[in-house]
């Protein structure tokens, strides 16, 4: 059973690895045993560590609490430096872990995060890229705080379901929860059209900008991906989906747009339009779903 999910309760520990004392395999087992000390809610990646302390291993209600003794540890096992962001989501989190590096601890309350997020760059809020941020220029958005005063009818009206999810995260609201790595099976990225697109312009946008932001959660996580599916709705809610496989792994958002404008293609949108576009990732490298390489044993 996953941890509590309600964005209040939560309390998420991002940890950001300050220098270069990763590339050590046998210290990274070193860590990743800590860290499982407290809880086994734990995303990997590059440099980094996404823990859910909701319900730990401790017992220990006090989130702060937690994060403190998790950097005390670090730093007297391992003497490593490490930046930590305590929040209730993972979006805040790991805003809070950048605020004050190197060797940081930024907590963010409940009721601090109007005052937290009120001037974040608008492009730091997952799914925004180049295009949609150029959008919420043209509204005079810049910063997270000023499109959390937007109303959400007015950002579904302009964006489809996208609009929907920069709403709430703009009120730090955000129920992605903690996945250990092996039990992704895929992720995806979707959005909707207050509109039917016709254009394939305005649908190369549309997928460039979700590549985007799925490539980025790869990343995130230090994953790989071989399987594209490709999703669309009719402007008559008819749904069609279309699947491919890449030559090799990647994360990277160039292959993964490429692939799914050649399954674009297969549709009939180019004669229909379109409602939604989604585009989802799986079969992901075995290896890197069993340990990620940053944590990998030291090999003999």
């Amino acid at each position: 059973m996953s941890p509590a999910r309600t964005s209040g309760r939560r309390k998420i520990v991002h940890i950001g690895i300050d220098d270069g004392s990763h590339h050590n395999t046998r210290a990274c087992a070193e860590f990743a045993a800590l860290l499982r000390e407290y809880t086994d809610w734990i995303e990997w990646g590059d440099d980094y560590a996404i823990l859910d302390v909701t319900d730990n291993k401790l017992d220990i209600p006090f989130g702060m609490r937690v994060a403190k003794m998790i950097k005390s540890d670090i730093k007297r096992q391992l003497s490593w430096s490490v930046s930590i962001g305590l929040a209730p989501s993972k979006f805040l989190a790991q805003l809070a872990m950048e605020r004050q590096r190197p060797d940081g601890l930024t907590v963010v309350l409940p009721e601090q995060i109007g005052d937290f997020l009120a001037d974040v760059p608008i492009d730091q809020l997952p799914g925004v890229g180049a295009v949609t941020r150029q959008q919420l220029a043209a509204m005079q958005i810049e910063h997270i705080g000023a499109l959390a005063q937007v109303p959400l009818n007015e950002l579904v009206r302009r964006f489809g379901q996208r609009g929907s999810s920069f709403w709430h995260l703009a009120q730090g609201w955000d129920d992605d929860p903690v996945a250990p790595a092996e039990q992704l099976d895929q992720i995806r990225e979707e959005t909707s059209f207050a509109a039917p697109l016709y254009t394939c312009e305005e649908m190369r946008d549309a997928l460039r900008e979700l590549a985007a932001a799925l490539c980025g959660r790869l990343q995130r996580r230090g994953l790989q991906a071989r399987d594209v599916a490709l999703t669309v709705r009719y402007p008559d809610f008819r749904t069609a989906t279309r699947t491919s496989r890449l030559a090799t792994f990647t994360d990277r958002a160039q292959a993964v747009f490429a692939a799914a404008c050649e399954l674009l293609g297969q549709t009939e949108v180019g004669n229909l339009g379109v409602r939604l576009l989604g585009i989802g990732l799986g079969g992901f490298d075995d290896e890197e779903l069993e340990q990620l390489d940053l944590f990998a044993s030291e090999k003999p």
